[in-house]
């Protein structure tokens, strides 16, 4: 079973996210980003080690200051990159919940859902972000010529999504 690198206190470092002690569906959204949106970054041979021993990728997870040709770089690291997938897939997902009648999205009385386009719109900013942060922990791993890291992991297209093509 794939254990969550992050929990809800390392994304509060970055992002305003609600104290609750229910983590079910925040875990949820965690290994989703996990999975679909870092494993393709840092490639299967990587991914797969740091989740098999997280511990020995402090730095790689962590980020800090590091120098390369007499420069200073920072590496933001991938817990700060996976908070702010993590963030995105919460804010467009959260809301949705599986029921036994159907998938129903929760309300009370004293609030207003946020509109789709809103949420959408908060998605697709904070992976963004994402993305922008990674691009400093891809340098450090191309910088310290980390053997797990193929050179072509990461930097494909940034903006996923589907595209649909009608043959005709």
């Amino acid at each position: 079973m794939m254990q969550p690198l992050i929990t809800r206190t390392d994304i509060a470092q970055y992002r305003q996210i609600s104290k609750t002690p229910n983590d079910a569906k925040l875990n949820e959204m965690i290994l989703d980003a996990q999975l679909l949106d870092l494993q393709p970054l840092l490639g299967e041979k990587l991914f797969t080690a740091v989740m098999a021993a997280p511990e020995n990728y402090t730095i790689l997870l962590n980020g800090g200051v590091y120098e390369h040709e007499g420069i200073s770089y920072t590496n933001y690291g991938v817990k700060m990159v996976l908070s702010y997938f993590t963030y995105a897939r919460y804010t467009l997902f959260a809301s949705v919940t599986d029921t036994p009648y159907s998938v129903v999205e929760k309300l009370n009385p004293e609030s207003r859902p946020a509109e789709a386009a809103t949420k959408k719109s908060m998605y697709q900013v904070n992976r963004d972000a994402a993305h922008k942060i990674w691009e400093s922990v891809h340098n450090w791993l191309t910088r310290t010529n980390n053997e797990d890291y193929k050179k072509s992991c990461g930097m494909g297209n940034t903006n996923q999504g589907m595209r649909f093509t009608k043959i005709v």
